[in-house]
């Protein structure tokens, strides 16, 4: 039986963070993170394909650029997670992808 080590996992994970968010073009950031601070004051439960499906923010070069500007707004207090849906993204066929909702607390105007 294979045991994963979370430790190892996290670690492996951050730097995978890491790694995209060094490659992710900062014009693009910049829009994303305006583009998920517009749908968080809807307080409405989002994913990225929302974001591009409202104009909110173009598609990235690569989808594991959206990972850090979630991840960042969260940090940030602007996103809370709110569950798991199907994605909208037709490339993925369906796979789970995480929900985010606009958090109560607001964010710092990112």
């Amino acid at each position: 039986m294979n045991i994963v080590d979370p430790v190892a996992a996290d670690i492996a994970q951050q730097q995978g963070m890491d790694d995209a968010a060094a490659h992710t073009d900062t014009a693009w950031a910049a829009e994303c993170q305006k583009g998920i601070a517009v749908a968080a004051t809807l307080m409405l439960p989002f994913q990225a394909a929302d974001l591009v499906a409202a104009g909110l923010v173009s598609e990235p070069r690569h989808p594991n650029h959206w990972g850090p500007q979630f991840a960042a707004a969260h940090r940030n207090g602007v996103i809370e997670p709110h569950g798991v849906a199907r994605s909208k993204r037709a490339t993925v066929r369906n796979s789970l992808c995480r929900t985010w909702i606009g958090s109560i607390e607001g964010g710092d105007d990112t």
